[in-house]
C-alpha cells in the first residue's frame, strides 16, 4: 500500500539504497544532494553536500555509511553519516596498452568452472583475446570522464563503473583504485560497410558500464552494459587485490539497473545459495536518449543455481514488460 511521498529533492532521483536491517533510506539525485529518510516516521532526516556534479548512483550495506558517484566530477564519496564526514576518492583512470596488459596478467578463470562449462571457457578466452589484440595494436587510449555506477562488496571495498569501460576496485584505505579491469565489456565492433572502411579508420569505442551490483558480503558481483551480456566477476583470494571474469548471462538491450537477492536455503548453515538477479532492460540508456536498440523495455529475472564449489549457472525465470 502507498505510505507517502517525499518532496525534498529538486531534480530527478537517480538512486535509492536502504541501510540493511533498518528502515533508513538514502537517496541521491541530479540536484547533487544525498538525502536521508526515516521510513518508520515517514520523515526527512538530513542532507549531505559535496559532489560538484549530478549524483548517478548510491550504495549502502549495514554500517551507517553510503557510497555515491558524481558523474563528471569524477569522484567517489564515502559518507560517514554518524561522524558527519566524508572520504573523497578521485577517479579519472586512463586506459592504454600497458594498463590493459597489466589487468590481464592474472590467472584465467577458475579451471573447475571452465571444465564444467566449455561455453563459458570459450567466452572468457574470447574476451581476453580481444583485449590482447587491442593492446598489441595500441588502439585503446581512453580516459575516464564519467563515473556512473557503484556497488559495495563489503564495508571496506566497493567497485565503480565508468564511460571508459573500466571497472575499478576501491578500498577505504587508499585514495586511488587498488585494481582496474580495463574495457571490461570490450569495444563496439568495427564497421563492416565498405564505404565506411574507405574513410580514415574510426578509433574503437568502449562499451559504457551502465550497471553494477554485488551479492552482499560475498566475493561475487555483476556488471552490465549494452554489449549483450551481464558479466559475473569473482574477487581474487589472497592478499593481491583484483577480480576475474567467471560467467556470462545473455541479455539484449541497455541494462540500466541490476539487483540481486539470495534465496533462503533448507540448510541452517549453507555455504552456497541460489541467487535471483533482476535486470532492468531498455531500448535506451538510463540517463539519455543518444542511442537506441531494438529491444523491449522489460525487467528480466534470472536464477543463478548454486553448483558445487560455489559456482553458478544462470536461467531466465520471468520477464515483466
Amino acid at each position: 500500500r502507498h505510505l507517502g511521498v517525499f518532496h525534498q529533492h529538486k531534480d530527478a532521483v537517480t538512486g535509492l539504497a536502504f541501510r540493511r536491517g533498518t528502515n533508513h533510506l538514502y537517496s541521491c539525485s541530479l540536484d547533487r544532494m544525498v538525502k536521508l529518510w526515516n521510513i518508520d516516521d515517514l520523515g526527512y532526516m538530513d542532507t549531505l553536500f559535496g559532489h560538484q556534479d549530478s549524483i548517478a548512483a548510491i550504495a549502502a550495506l549495514q554500517r551507517e555509511q553510503a557510497v555515491t558517484v558524481g558523474c563528471r566530477d569524477k569522484t567517489v564519496r564515502l559518507w560517514k553519516i554518524a561522524d558527519d564526514s566524508q572520504l573523497v576518492f578521485r577517479g579519472g583512470a586512463a586506459t592504454d596498452q600497458h594498463r590493459i596488459t597489466k589487468s590481464l596478467a592474472a590467472p584465467d578463470a577458475d579451471p573447475e568452472l571452465a571444465e564444467r562449462n566449455p561455453r563459458v571457457r570459450a567466452s572468457i578466452a574470447a574476451h581476453h583475446d580481444e583485449l590482447r589484440a587491442l593492446a598489441a595494436a595500441d588502439a585503446a587510449d581512453f580516459t575516464e570522464q564519467c563515473i556512473d555506477c557503484v556497488a559495495m562488496i563489503d564495508e571496506e571495498c566497493f567497485v565503480t563503473g565508468s564511460d571508459s569501460g573500466a571497472i575499478c576496485l576501491w578500498s577505504v584505505q587508499k585514495k586511488k583504485p587498488v585494481f582496474i579491469h580495463h574495457l571490461a565489456h570490450g569495444v563496439f565492433p568495427s564497421p563492416t560497410d565498405t564505404a565506411e572502411q574507405q574513410q580514415p579508420p574510426i578509433p574503437p569505442r568502449p562499451f559504457w558500464i551502465s550497471a553494477l551490483c554485488a551479492v552482499p558480503l560475498t566475493d561475487l558481483f555483476l556488471s552490465a552494459s549494452s554489449d549483450g551480456a551481464i558479466r559475473l566477476w569473482r574477487m581474487r583470494a589472497g592478499k593481491v587485490p583484483g577480480f576475474d571474469l567467471v560467467n556470462f548471462i545473455a541479455v539484449k538491450g541497455f541494462v540500466n539497473g541490476l539487483s540481486v537477492c539470495e534465496l533462503p536455503s533448507d540448510e541452517l548453515v549453507s555455504p552456497k545459495r541460489d541467487i535471483v538477479v533482476a535486470a532492468a532492460v531498455g531500448q535506451e540508456p538510463r540517463l539519455g536518449r543518444w542511442d537506441k536498440m531494438s529491444a523491449r523495455n522489460v525487467i528480466k529475472l534470472y536464477t543463478l543455481k548454486a553448483l558445487p564449489q560455489n559456482h553458478f549457472e544462470a536461467n531466465v525465470i520471468a520477464k515483466y514488460p
